[in-house]
Formats: C-alpha cells, structure tokens, sequence
C-alpha cells in the first residue's frame, strides 16, 4: 500500500487511513527481547515485516544482499544495545515515558510504526548517519554541486510559506528574513537549497545530470537519517547527514509545530 501511495499520491488520504488500520492490527507488536539464533528464514521474516510497514523501502535491498556472517549478529546486537545506551542515552531518556504517555494517540494512523520506533531504532539512526558520512565522504566531495535538503519544519511561516515549486523540491522566495530556509538559503548562495516535504517526494524528478554532479546534505530528524541516505544512495547521488537539534512538527511529535533548527558549525563542516 505504500507503493500505491507512491504511485498514487491523489488517494495519499483514503490510503493512509486504511494503511494506519492494517498496521495496528497486524503489525504493531510491543518490543520484547528475543534471543534466537538468526538465521536465513528468520532474516527473511524481518525484512517481509520491514518491507510490509512501508516504512524501510530504501533499507530493503541492503537487507537483502546482507553477506555478514549471521551468527556474529547476536553478540554485536547485545554489545551495540549495551554501549549505546551508554554513549547515546542521555538523547532519548525521555522517550519510553513519551511513548507511555502519548502512545495511543497514534493507533490506526498510517505512521503508527514509525512512531513507535524503540529507542535502538534511535541509536541505530545516530551510528549510521555517522557511518554515512564518513563512507560518502569521499565521493560527496568529488561532486561539482552542492544541494542542501531542509524538512519544511524548519520553515518560519509553514502554512503561509511562499516558496516555489522546482524540479528537486520547493526553493525559497525569501519572503520572512526570520525563517532558517532564507538565512541558510542566503548564506549559502552558491549552492542549491531545497525544502522537501517528505521523504517519499526527494528526487523524485531527479535526472541522470543530478545522478552525475550532486552531492547532497539531507537536514533531518533522526529516525528518517538511514531511509534518506540510502535513498539518496540508491540514486547514486551521494548523502552527508546533519540532525535535526530537535523533533519538530505535529503530524508526528506535538501538539503544535514547532521551529526547526541545526547546529550550524555541523553543517558548515560539510563545505
């Protein structure tokens, strides 16, 4: 179904409601821990899981050409569950009370998954996007065209945003000089600035010109980091990963929106 919303974005709205209840029905199962060996058969029932939320379209092909051997698994997964915790939990020590308290106000949503992503799924986000960055690195640098992707919540005046519509995504018209997209658009004139609503929109008009010369650095929460990536990736146009400092719109996370913003020095680094 999320395919067809792909395909289909008119019917994005009877889709979604029908996706959120299919999902907490058969889907949406509580964390527990499980210390089976890993296995081909079992590898094979996590990604059709993966690949029936929706949710993971663009870490699916990896999954399937995964060649590590499967019985180390087990003992990396309890080492990165220990440490991570460690190095990486002061970030979400909030979330499982977040969850507790908020959890049902997302049951038959279409982002039902996504919402309840466990606190690993986090920490997996933040080592990744790390890895990301140093593995593209090299390639990123090589291109001869910079693009900045921001998350339209980084948006001063969301619902009365006045940008216009490009082939990569929507570009500002510098209409509120308080807005984070005029100041990063006017600081870094010499390249190209985006805003893209969502994920499932980047690059869908990219050419084979996009695929050859540009290099990206995609401004995002975090649990979207590894998705954008490999996406960007999948269409050879190589990904830098700057976080988001905070979660930031209601569609997922709050009540009301709020303002978006990014460690500057991180994204000054990417240049």
């Amino acid at each position: 179904m999320a395919e067809y919303r792909r395909a289909f974005p008119e019917d994005k709205i009877f889709i979604d409601e029908l996706r959120g209840k299919l999902l907490t029905k058969f889907l949406l199962k509580p964390f527990k821990k499980n210390n089976e060996k890993l296995s081909k058969d079992n590898l094979e029932l996590l990604i059709n899981f993966l690949e029936a939320t929706g949710d993971y379209m663009d870490q699916i092909p990896h999954f399937r050409s995964f060649e590590h051997d499967l019985d180390d698994c087990p003992s990396l997964t309890k080492w990165f569950c220990e440490n991570s915790e460690k190095y990486l939990g002061e970030y979400t020590c909030n979330l499982d009370e977040y969850l507790e308290n908020n959890g049902n106000s997302h049951l038959m949503e279409e982002d039902v998954i996504f919402y309840h992503g466990h606190e690993l799924e986090y920490h997996l986000n933040m080592l990744g996007a790390e890895i990301m960055n140093r593995i593209f690195k090299e390639e990123y640098d090589k291109r001869t065209r910079k693009a900045i992707i921001l998350p339209s919540c980084m948006n001063a005046n969301n619902k009365n945003c006045r940008a216009k519509e490009e082939r990569l995504g929507q570009v500002c018209t510098f209409c509120n000089p308080n807005c984070n997209v005029y100041k990063i658009s006017r600081e870094y004139s010499e390249h190209e600035v985006y805003i893209v609503s969502h994920e499932s929109t980047a690059f869908k008009k990219a050419k084979k010109e996009d695929q050859e010369e540009l290099g990206i650095i995609g401004i995002t929460c975090v649990l979207n980091l590894i998705s954008g990536g490999w996406k960007a990736s999948n269409m050879k146009i190589p990904p830098q990963c700057v976080l988001l400092e905070h979660v930031a719109c209601k569609k997922h996370w709050l009540k009301e929106d709020l303002y978006g913003k990014i460690n500057e020095n991180e994204l000054k680094l990417k240049f």
